[in-house]
């Protein structure tokens, strides 16, 4: 079926009397070169199937469309479905009405499959997404098990700046080591304000998240990784050694982790012990937690991690 979406987003906003609601944190793209770009350096393969997270007014959706064999929309504001049911009606596209953050992402997927009787090749994400939510989606993107070939999502560019950033620079923290533990991430393009309707008070980015398998049968306690991360950061103006060792305890037990973790880390001299890793691992006593890389942290989790098996071996001897 041929689609017949307008090429002013405008007319569309005006032809449904359509207004962006700050409650759902829309913000509509509506200049066609910069949806172009995005569709464009998103490198859609025809066999592919693609999710979007907040569809708004379906412009970058319609460009979707056109390159990808399916396209799974989410959007939570029912007031825009009028512009789906005129526009997209029988088109390789499903729009659900639901919480991305609270979707089943592997039964949409295997039913979009059976439903449509087709053979994904791969699954993409492409999304300008709400920005008030930005972590929250990329941690269940990369967190989900699922193999993506790629994820671009448009986003705040501050946020972009911290997912990119790089050890040693103001920008690096939590968000930048939990996204390259998962992924390699770059920004593609600037976006201006001035491409959006309304026009908001912030500049935007297109980000790209190219997942991979880090740890491939190699066995790793993401929640030891997460308790260190978590810890270094809270008091990134101390050294790390001291920092880690000040929060780590308090940080599982918020976060709720496992209790003979907990129990290990009540029972040590963590100051001692987290001295003893950075010597041995060649990290400086002295670096604070902006200076230390994802492989960094990785390191000090698997030690203190080979430290805790071993009190727990003492223990049961």
């Amino acid at each position: 079926m041929q689609m017949t979406y307008p090429s002013s987003v405008i007319n569309i906003i005006k032809e449904f009397n359509i207004s962006a609601d700050k409650k759902y944190g829309q913000c509509f793209l509506i200049d066609n070169n910069a949806l172009d770009k995005i569709a464009d350096s998103a490198q859609i393969g025809g066999e592919e199937l693609v999710i979007e997270i907040g569809s708004g007014p379906g412009n970058l959706t319609a460009r979707l469309c056109s390159r990808a064999r399916y396209v799974i929309a989410f959007e939570t504001d029912i007031n825009l479905f009028k512009i789906y049911d005129k526009y997209f009606k029988g088109l390789n596209v499903s729009f659900k009405q639901m919480d991305f953050l609270k979707a089943d992402l592997h039964k949409l997927i295997s039913d979009a499959a059976a439903e449509n009787k087709i053979d994904f090749a791969s699954v993409r994400v492409v999304a300008n997404i709400p920005y008030y939510i930005t972590s929250q989606i990329i941690e269940k993107l990369l967190y989900s098990n699922i193999k993506f070939s790629g994820i671009y999502l448009l986003i705040q560019r501050d946020v972009a700046d911290r997912i990119a950033a790089q050890p040693g620079c103001g920008e690096y923290g939590i968000l930048s080591v939990a996204c390259a533990l998962k992924s390699k991430a770059a920004i593609v393009r600037k976006v201006p304000g001035t491409c959006f309707y309304p026009v908001p008070e912030v500049e935007s980015a297109l980000v790209k998240l190219e997942p991979f398998d880090r740890f491939s049968g190699s066995a790793f306690n993401e929640e030891i990784f997460f308790a260190i991360v978590k810890s270094a950061f809270n008091q990134r103006r101390k050294v790390a050694v001291s920092a880690i060792s000040n929060n780590i305890e308090r940080v599982g037990e918020i976060n709720r982790y496992d209790a003979g973790f907990l129990a290990f880390l009540k029972s040590r001299s963590l100051k001692a012990d987290f001295s003893h890793i950075f010597e041995k691992l060649g990290i400086s006593k002295l670096a604070r937690a902006e200076e230390i890389s994802c492989e960094g942290y990785i390191s000090i989790a698997r030690e203190l991690e080979a430290i805790s098996a071993s009190a727990v071996r003492g223990v049961n001897s």
